[in-house]
């Protein structure tokens, strides 16, 4: 009886002290392809989450003086390897999320890569598909030094979902463009066909190599589902994994799923086309939709499941092809968890952030310090917008049940005037590009337009929730 007693207590105490270490593996991503959205965009939705002290600074990186690399947008946390967001002058997004993988064999090149794969995606791709490529190069020449993780880059054209394991394994597919996946943390690519080149890119012996280790075997796991073969076990049967992918495929589909990863669809075909709203939705989940729940709330009585306490930011990128890049692909960004900010248009076509946003002057100089000068980040920058915003979060934490209506109630008509001002702001701008070159003809002033709007509208609200 001792003995039995005494493995419980280990058992319990294993399975508590995983919680504890992957609590901050929160992060999830929503992948729509353009034909399954409203208005024909491919849409990119992540929810970035990180405990601990983080700031958030959003840069508009200028092209260098040779022009070899991209202007881009970067939301950026400093001294987080694997949380920053891109968006770059050709439309191209990148976001990931962490995907523990059963690889445990070390296989590196000058110490391997890990916050160099996003910026690369950022600095190099010009499109979603080149990302891909970019990635699976950098991971083959250098190894990858986290344990795993998929990366999900689109352009205004498609989306790519790029799964990379510890060393220099690596696998990427295409989502069909009337289908929409979601991605929590474990891998999510399943059936594998590398010689379908229009819809798959990756290591040529990612089969062989998974029977190998004996992570796969055909005589008893029939067909080969990647995300089984190399996900960690402990993170594929997590709860914290299924229960919030199966509260955004309810959502998408109307229908229930299992608890059982195994028979999830790589991407699912939704009951009506999704509009940015509906990313929204999917961000702020906190499992309403589903009957299976996530072990308990966290602190202040906020639910977790795809929304948590420690989203830091959410993202979502609408990416449009019929429009000049500059503004047909945006950033809707919160600057904090998303059920109690709004979402705030960033343009690909911007020059600089609103006041408050950059605790550096100019982004070569944030770019050099971003893992040196990463700590005691509120003391050392205590003007920095970003504390604001944490501040009103962790006020909403200490009594969530009783202040997040109201601060609901307070945000909603401000998404719904930024949703309505859309369409005439951008039609405002047609007199800064030639429709039928779709070469913008007067750079400076529509910088300067889109400039002014994101400002604006971060002046608007600060006046809304009294700052």
């Amino acid at each position: 009886m001792k003995k039995f007693a005494f493995l419980s207590f280990l058992l319990l105490s294993a399975a508590t002290l995983f919680a504890q270490t992957s609590d901050h593996l929160n992060c999830f991503a929503v992948l729509a392809g353009k034909g399954a959205t409203t208005d024909g965009s491919v849409i990119l939705a992540h929810n970035e989450d990180d405990s601990g002290e983080q700031m958030l600074n959003i840069y508009n990186v200028p092209r260098n003086s040779m022009g070899v690399n991209n202007k881009y947008i970067w939301v950026e946390f400093p001294g987080m390897e694997v949380s920053d967001a891109y968006l770059n002058e050709y439309g191209v997004a990148v976001a990931s999320d962490g995907c523990n993988s059963r690889e445990d064999r070390e296989d590196y090149t000058d110490g391997g890569v890990l916050y160099e794969v996003r910026t690369l995606v950022a600095q190099q791709a010009r499109s979603a598909r080149h990302a891909a490529e970019l990635i699976g190069k950098i991971v083959e020449q250098r190894g990858y030094r986290g344990s795993g993780r998929t990366y999900v880059v689109a352009d205004c054209n498609e989306g790519w979902v790029v799964a990379v394991v510890r060393g220099r394994h690596w696998l990427a597919q295409r989502v069909p463009d009337n289908k929409v996946m979601t991605i929590p943390n474990y891998y999510c690519i399943g059936e594998v066909d590398l010689a379908d080149t229009a819809n798959f890119m990756g290591s040529p012996d990612i089969i062989s190599y998974a029977e190998e280790r004996g992570w796969y075997n055909p005589a008893t796991d029939g067909k080969f589902l990647f995300r089984k073969a190399y996900s960690h076990p402990n993170y594929y049967n997590y709860d914290r994994n299924y229960v919030r992918h199966m509260s955004a495929m309810n959502y998408l589909t109307g229908e229930e799923y299992s608890t059982n990863p195994d028979e999830y669809p790589f991407a699912v075909t939704p009951n009506r086309k999704v509009a940015i709203a509906d990313m929204m939705q999917i961000l702020t989940s906190h499992g309403e939709n589903v009957e299976v729940k996530i072990g308990g709330n966290r602190k202040g009585g906020h639910p977790v499941c795809i929304c948590t306490d420690v989203t830091v930011t959410s993202t979502i990128f609408q990416l449009r092809s019929w429009l000049p890049v500059e503004i047909g692909a945006v950033m809707w960004a919160t600057a904090a968890s998303p059920c109690a900010e709004v979402y705030i248009p960033w343009y690909c076509g911007m020059t600089k952030s609103p006041d408050g946003f950059q605790r550096f002057s100019t982004a070569a100089e944030a770019l050099e310090k971003h893992m040196s000068d990463s700590k005691d980040k509120r003391k050392n920058y205590p003007d920095a917008i970003a504390w604001k915003f944490v501040d009103r979060w962790h006020s909403v934490l200490e009594d969530y049940d009783g202040r997040i209506a109201a601060v609901q109630q307070k945000n909603a008509p401000f998404q719904q005037k930024l949703f309505k001002g859309q369409m005439k702001f951008e039609k405002s701008l047609r007199k800064f590009w030639d429709a039928n070159t779709f070469e913008v003809v007067k750079p400076a002033l529509l910088q300067e337009a889109l400039n002014n709007y994101t400002a604006d509208a971060y002046k608007e609200y600060y006046g809304i929730i009294g700052w």
